[in-house]
């Protein structure tokens, strides 16, 4: 496990510690009746700084995919708006208590319901990314595949120096293109066939016979309509 920081989670650190260096300053120093609601709605505002720093670390936890860093934001947005909520709290009760005695149970209730709130919504989003991220890693199991026969037949056109079957092998190529993307338990046992025949084509192309290309293109079509038809079969 990497623990070295860089510097944009080192900026978000210094950041807050300096949000939270000025809060503190300033409640300490402004000379106003500090009665026991608005020490607890102090407390609370640190808590929630202190937790809204967590709360970003987890959400940009894992940088390895895109979908992560963006399903990553909503549960830095739960940091932010606790943060914030609890800050306009503490300042009006801040300034309420001021002339009025203000119920401390009161500001409690609200500081606990509040940070419940937002745990409760890193949870959530959290779990949520979680099941997004297990999803893609598993369409991409299941495209890997038709990926591979793509960006083989692509390549097998690219190096085609036989013009006499080049259009034959884009209208393959295309033919792949649009292909269902999805593999499952009943093409399995086709596609290794198709993987064997991409196998075969790639060195025919490289050295053999005009016939012998467009006999395994043809043959290779209708394999490959037939591992389609298979797909839309099981998706009835």
């Amino acid at each position: 496990m990497n623990m070295k920081l860089d510097k944009k989670e080192k900026s978000v650190i210094v950041i807050y510690v300096i949000v939270l260096f000025v809060y503190v300053f300033t409640f300490l120093i402004v000379p106003f009746h500090k009665a026991v609601a608005s020490w607890i709605a102090f407390v609370f505002t640190i808590v929630a700084l202190i937790s809204s720093l967590l709360i970003s670390s987890i959400a940009f936890k894992s940088r390895e995919t895109v979908i992560s860093q963006i399903y990553g934001l909503p549960i830095f947005r739960v940091g932010v708006i606790y943060v914030i909520t609890q800050f306009i709290i503490g300042v009006i009760i801040c300034s309420i208590a001021t002339f009025v005695a203000v119920p401390y149970w009161l500001v409690l209730l609200l500081s606990v319901i509040l940070l419940g709130v937002a745990l409760i919504g890193v949870i959530v989003t959290d779990n949520t990314r979680d099941m997004i991220e297990v999803i893609d890693e598993s369409v991409k199991i299941e495209t890997k595949n038709v990926t591979y026969f793509q960006i083989n037949i692509a390549g097998i056109v690219d190096n085609c120096k036989n013009y006499d079957v080049k259009s034959e092998l884009e209208t393959l190529n295309n033919l792949f293109k649009f292909s269902d993307p999805v593999t499952n338990e009943a093409t399995k046992e086709i596609e290794e066939t198709i993987k064997v025949m991409i196998d075969k084509l790639k060195v025919l192309v490289a050295d053999g016979s005009t016939e012998d290309i467009k006999l395994l293109i043809e043959e290779l079509t209708n394999t490959l309509n037939q591992r389609n038809r298979i797909c839309k079969a099981n998706k009835r």
